[in-house]
């Protein structure tokens, strides 16, 4: 029995770093058809439930054909020690007189037979000891396969999970969001996954994805089957976020029930599914109420100028959820001189707000009473100082007077970026800025410049939102993205340009445009 104890002891050795179930059937089959009077050994793997033979293996005669129905019979129908088993005549004539036959079972794995064929000359005691050793190794390999199994497919949950919730987390657009949850369970967790969402109370379908988009489109378009889909069970799971029930997500699965995934995980990627669309959801009624309130800053509409043609636009921010201070405004005075005012305070939300509805109002006001452009930005700049507000404003006016078949333009400027010229002829310049933003000195100090409008020529006035904004290169829009943007939209109705303009740039941060056009006919 040394040559058994040696390659019982390999058998040990081996057992705890093999990677699957064929490496088993390899490394167990052997040792025991090195025993004296062994004509052969064959394996069987068992289905998790009943006796269904998934797989064969052999060494010595090969398990095929009537043999394998043979050896199938003869297997035993439960786990237990080894048992000597009468060779009948079809075995007699291959040289087996008898059959030593062990089981294992474990929950949840495929169980296994192995079969020893013996001759006269086997000593049928001794193979059945040295068979239960083995099947002792067997159960011991297929229960760290088992572990080492649950362990892989826990890591591949958890990278699933924390895939999910990147690709879910990554975009706070909910229509994006809603596109997203599905594609991240199908096909690796699901064949089919839909979301559904509580709209006044009843479920709405949101978004559908399915292996087979033929076979869910056919289900989509029965009314009654979507309804059932809706309704909470072991596969259709509450979206749950703070505390409410915000809809649904069904996992439609067309796979073994071994390959489904466990129910906690399912919960976990719906509560993280159910948290991505919540706070989409959250961002993007925040950004209507920012975008409204940012409206209530901004003039109703523009006024009426007789020989200009004029458009604005304010875009917010990407990633703004807070008010912004950007601000613009045109007076038209009774002799015909138009003011046109553009600013942005330092810094966003409530307090930035209140801000710059008083810089707007008491710039146009001033404006209004035929003030100079000087006067009325240090009249602002005064109440700054007084109010002790740590904020700042950058502010221009452009102040145009009809002259010959044009505009002259007067700029003042407090720290504002200057204004670009758009020619009707084609081509477009760049005034000039220059001064200290208000409520930072005493004494004001502004940049001021003389431009020519003719008949078709455009003045555009923005704020900082769009020339330091940048592509992904960090380049910013100024550099190089502006111009090309003005020779693109030369030519188009003002408004137009306004907004192209403000969607050209990739900007985080808020944009207001304002654009005064001279018309072809006085």
């Amino acid at each position: 029995m040394t040559e058994w104890s040696a390659a019982l002891h390999r058998l040990w050795s081996a057992a705890v770093v093999i990677s699957s179930r064929e490496q088993l059937a390899e490394l167990v089959l052997p040792p025991l058809q090195e025993l004296p009077g062994v004509r052969a050994v064959w394996g069987l793997r068992h289905a998790v439930q009943g006796d269904t033979v998934l797989a064969y293996r052999w060494k010595g005669l090969p398990l095929t054909g009537d043999l394998r129905d043979l050896v199938e019979r003869l297997a035993p129908g439960e786990a237990g020690p080894a048992r000597v088993i009468g060779a009948g005549d079809e075995l007699r004539e291959q040289g087996v007189t008898r059959v030593v036959a062990a089981r294992f079972d474990q929950p949840g794995e495929a169980g296994g037979t192995i079969l020893v064929a013996l001759d006269d000359t086997g000593d049928a005691a001794l193979v059945g000891r040295c068979l239960e050793q083995v099947i002792e190794v067997t159960h011991e390999a297929v229960r760290r396969l088992s572990e080492a199994r649950v362990d892989q497919e826990q890591q591949v949950r958890d990278a699933l999970l924390a895939e999910a919730s990147l690709q879910m987390d990554a975009v706070l657009d909910t229509e994006q969001t809603m596109y997203r949850v599905p594609r991240m369970a199908v096909p690796a967790i699901a064949e089919g996954c839909l979301v559904f969402v509580y709209e006044d109370g009843k479920p709405v379908l949101r978004s559908a994805v399915h292996v087979d988009m033929r076979l869910l489109g056919r289900l989509l378009h029965d009314p009654d089957a979507v309804q059932s889909l809706a309704e909470p069970g072991e596969h259709a799971l509450e979206l749950r976020a703070r505390g409410r029930v915000i809809g649904m997500l069904v996992f439609l699965f067309d796979r073994p029930a071994g390959r489904i995934p466990p129910p906690a995980f399912l919960r976990d990627l719906a509560a993280r599914a159910a948290l991505a669309i919540d706070n989409s959801t959250l961002y993007e009624q925040r950004r209507q109420e920012v975008a409204r309130m940012q409206q209530h800053l901004l003039p109703t509409r523009l006024p009426r100028a007789g020989g200009l043609e004029l458009a604005a636009s304010y875009t917010v921010g990407d990633r703004v959820l807070e008010v912004g201070g950007d601000f613009y405004d045109v007076v038209v005075r009774d002799d015909g001189v138009v003011a046109a005012v553009i600013g942005d305070v330092c810094g966003r939300g409530v307090d930035a707000a209140a801000l710059t509805g008083m810089a707007r109002h008491t710039l146009t006001a001033l404006l209004q009473e035929g003030l100079s452009p000087e006067r009325a930005l240090t009249r602002l700049n005064a109440r700054l100082r007084l109010d002790g507000s740590w904020r700042f404003i950058t502010a221009a006016v452009a102040l145009l007077r009809p002259h010959d078949d044009g505009y002259a333009v007067q700029w003042t400027s407090a720290g504002h970026p200057a204004p670009v010229v758009m020619r009707g002829a084609g081509g477009a310049s760049r005034g000039s800025g220059g001064g200290v933003p208000l409520g930072v000195l005493d004494s004001p100090q502004f940049g001021s410049s003389t431009l020519r409008l003719s008949r078709h020529d455009t003045l555009v006035m923005f704020t900082d939102g769009l020339t330091e904004s940048r592509d992904g290169d960090g380049q910013m829009f100024e550099q190089d993205g502006l111009a090309r943007a003005l020779d693109r939209l030369g030519g188009v109705p003002v408004q137009t340009l306004v907004d192209e303009l403000s969607t050209s740039a990739e900007a985080s941060d808020d944009i207001a445009l304002l654009a005064l056009r001279v018309r072809a006919e006085p």
